[in-house]
């Protein structure tokens, strides 16, 4: 018995030591990006190229693909998102694909828990959609999927040697900051001046709604004189071409902060230099 005991021991011992030593064919790879207010990952596995032909051979044309290897590719939304004009509940999916030569079927699929695509049943399917196939300049070795940011929606990337596809997640961040602004701060229930700012802030940085950012930024310097609400205000006035209304709101930016107890003469210096700067801009573009 002891003799049993030993040679299991050491063949379990054996296995483990030579699985630990050789690495994955297809390692597991993730990413994860903040996109507006919802967060998207992708988990998958990475098969390599490693000189085979990948589209057309390794990866049939017009056939079912698991899009990665081993178990299946999870994408996980932890809000509803918009895909293909199709509204997704947040939650985890599979993503299969049928690659062709001018056009991609990209699929997502309930069923979480397969391995490869024998088992997928396409009654489960949330979304089916086309997309056109590109050519890359750089050479993916490996399986990649990207999520990038557009502002407050995504773009998912899947390349593979140099053909990639992509497609547009479209989140619910700017319809919830709508609303907010909508239901809060235009109709002044709101008593936080930051709120305000930060909404006009928002506005601004999507260059989009500019007047509705001026209102905004004016409610906030309202509520408080805060020198950053000024030179949000200048910014945006710039961002309109009020280039007139920026010089004169400018001015007062600096008058305001020289009355500012909380700095010191070389912060109050600084301030004025950057105004006077951005003034001189102003009225060379107003002579243009």
């Amino acid at each position: 018995m002891k003799i049993i005991l030993i040679i299991s021991f050491l063949t379990a011992t054996t296995v483990s030591f030579s699985q630990a030593i050789f690495p994955g064919l297809s390692p597991k790879g993730r990413i994860e990006q903040t996109i507006g207010l919802t967060n998207i990952s992708a988990d998958y596995e990475r098969p390599a190229a490693r000189g085979r032909k990948v589209f057309g051979e390794l990866v049939p044309y017009n056939k079912l693909w698991r899009t990665g290897a081993g178990n299946c590719t999870k994408i996980r939304f932890s809000k509803p998102v918009t895909i293909d004009n199709k509204n997704i509940s947040k939650g985890t999916y599979s993503i299969f694909t049928i690659p062709d030569t001018n056009e991609w079927t990209v699929i997502l699929n309930k069923d979480t828990t397969l391995y490869g695509a024998s088992s997928y049943d396409a009654t489960k399917d949330i979304v089916r959609f086309k997309v056109k196939p590109h050519s890359t300049d750089r050479y993916y070795e490996s399986l990649t999927i990207d999520i990038d940011v557009v502002p407050n929606n995504a773009m998912v990337y899947i390349s593979w040697e140099n053909t990639q596809v992509s497609f547009l997640v479209k989140t619910e961040s700017d319809k919830v900051v709508n609303d907010f602004v909508q239901q809060h701060l235009l109709t002044d229930k709101s008593s936080n001046a930051d709120e305000y700012a930060a909404a006009a802030e928002y506005y601004y940085f999507l260059n989009k709604d500019l007047d509705r950012a001026l209102l905004l930024v004016d409610k906030a310097i309202a509520m408080k004189n805060e020198s950053w609400y000024y030179r949000q205000k200048v910014d945006i006035l710039e961002l309109q071409k009020k280039y007139k209304e920026a010089i004169d709101f400018a001015m007062l930016a600096i008058s305001m902060d020289q009355k500012r107890t909380d700095w010191n003469s070389n912060a109050k210096q600084q301030s004025e230099a950057e105004y006077k700067k951005r003034i001189e801009l102003f009225k060379s573009r107003l002579k243009k």
